[in-house]
């Protein structure tokens, strides 16, 4: 090991540097693509008369602490009631989710209750991608507008989306989801979730469909229909990114809106064992991205490799370097999103997450050595 240490030191500023230019490289790309998609969205209008018939689809399993929250903030909508319906799938729960529908049913006149139907003829339709499906097969809506039950949605969300999608090009619509909570760690989560919503609307703004989160997805119903909806999109444990994907590649248009009005909330992982098995979903999901992906994972090694080799050298000013450089690169990356999102102040924690960020790249690769997956008490795997 001695020996080898000169030999080391010797190509430590080659290797920090790289690390730095390449991640560099990798935040001017993604600053470029996400202010371009940031550049083309519809302004919203709160006077519009375009107010087309809407479904809001919910796939809900085992969420009877979670559900009536969500449907309220759903009905709570600026949209006129008479135009959205709100379809809750009660995904073949076990606690009270149902109960608690049916209660709630008195108090929202909009709201439709389906139950699923354990049809496994098609292997496509397995855990959320068949309550979806059932969802919108039972919906009426010309937009079919998605969320979670542990999600909370502004009043000015329907309205947003439904704005957004009088451009007859436009054939799906995501926007931000963070995770709202008070303790450090629900802090920590928020922001994860906000540079990856910038990271995937750049790839949106850059024509490469890198992801989006299902639980702030809209989708045209008549492009839906076209692809055959996910009856006839391969299984993913994304199905987010495998519905987006086929969109892409039918060549309709895609917008991904950073904006305040259709900003949707959700719930943290409550600890470590569950983020960690949120990340094992994403990323073997995230397998369906192929070369992009590879890409995202060299300069992320990169980075490792240059602060273990500054760490065992001693080289604290390197570290210094490449540390400050990546705080400012993802400063840099996310503060426009902060100030569209109306969290102009919010990018100050950005030092202090650096550390957090660091730790979940260096679990990433480690998670897709295992692709099979459980999901709400489900053992999923990709096709």
């Amino acid at each position: 090991m001695m020996e080898f240490l000169p030999v080391m030191a010797r190509f430590a500023p080659i290797i920090v540097g790289s690390a730095i230019a390449l991640y560099c490289l990798r935040t001017v790309v993604f600053m470029l693509g996400a202010a371009k998609e940031r550049s083309r969205r519809i302004q919203y209008d709160a006077t519009s008369d375009f107010t087309p018939f809407v479904s809001v689809i919910v796939p809900a399993r085992n969420e009877e602490n979670n559900i009536a929250h969500c449907v309220r903030s759903i009905a709570a909508s600026d949209y006129p009631s008479e135009r959205f319906e709100i379809i809750v799938v009660n995904d073949r729960s076990s606690d009270r989710t149902g109960e608690v529908l049916s209660e709630l049913q008195k108090e929202v006149p909009n709201l439709i209750i389906h139950n699923t139907t354990d049809d496994r003829s098609n292997t496509n339709l397995q855990g959320k991608p068949r309550a979806v499906h059932q969802g919108v097969m039972r919906s009426q809506g010309e937009f079919v507008l998605m969320t979670d039950a542990d999600c909370t949605v502004p009043p000015t969300w329907i309205s947003a989306i439904a704005h957004t999608f009088q451009n007859p090009r436009v054939g799906l619509i995501a926007s931000y989801t963070l995770a709202k909570g008070a303790r450090i760690f629900d802090h920590l989560q928020m922001h994860e979730w906000l540079i990856n919503n910038t990271m995937a609307s750049a790839g949106v703004g850059l024509g490469q469909p890198l992801g989006c989160f299902g639980n702030n997805l809209s989708v045209r119903r008549s492009v839906y229909e076209a692809l055959g909806g996910y009856p006839n999109i391969r299984f993913s444990l994304t199905e987010d990114l495998a519905l987006l994907q086929a969109v892409t590649r039918a060549g309709q248009a895609v917008r991904y809106i950073c904006a305040s009005e259709t900003q949707i909330t959700t719930l943290p992982c409550p600890d470590v064992a569950a983020f960690v098995k949120q990340h094992h979903r994403w990323v073997n999901g995230g397998k369906a991205l192929g070369w992009r992906a590879a890409v995202f994972v060299i300069t992320s090694v990169a980075m490792w490799l240059g602060i273990v080799v500054a760490i065992v050298l001693g080289a604290w000013k390197l570290l210094a370097l490449l540390l400050s450089v990546r705080v400012l690169a993802d400063m840099a990356l996310t503060i426009p999103t902060y100030a569209e999102l109306r969290m102009k102040w919010s990018f100050l924690w950005m030092p202090l997450l650096e550390p957090f960020f660091l730790l979940v790249e260096l679990m990433t690769p480690f998670l897709g050595l295992k692709s099979r997956v459980e999901w709400k008490g489900q053992i999923l795997k990709n096709r």
